[in-house]
């Protein structure tokens, strides 16, 4: 079964802070979403705000300040094909709107051996 990856990627223009009840509402629907979709679900997690970049074997501080978006999280899952991915995407409460809201990438794995 093809593998997908789905990139949450958050404005950096827009990153508000929630209040804790809003942490906990929104932490609730991540959880519901988690074990609704927990055998399609490979692996995934959060990713801190910085990092390093290699480019031309260059490595620099990133991502960068002047970014307009950045990847805050990732998923893999498992789907049977790109129109199964999508709707486990749409479900997803990073793909809520409003100042929370992510965008979703949705990239099926090259399954290079």
């Amino acid at each position: 079964m093809p593998k997908y990856l789905l990139l949450f990627r958050d404005s950096t223009e827009s990153r508000a802070k929630p209040s804790p009840e809003e942490m906990q509402a929104l932490q609730t629907a991540w959880y519901a979403w988690m074990q609704k979709y927990s055998s399609a679900i490979v692996g995934g997690d959060g990713l801190k705000p910085s990092g390093r970049v290699i480019k031309a074997g260059v490595v620099t501080d990133g991502p960068y300040v002047e970014a307009k978006e950045v990847i805050a999280s990732f998923s893999m899952i498992q789907a049977e094909n790109l129109a199964a991915a999508v709707a486990i995407a749409r479900d997803c409460p990073g793909q809520y709107t409003g100042k929370f809201a992510h965008t979703i990438e949705i990239r099926e794995l090259g399954g290079y051996a």
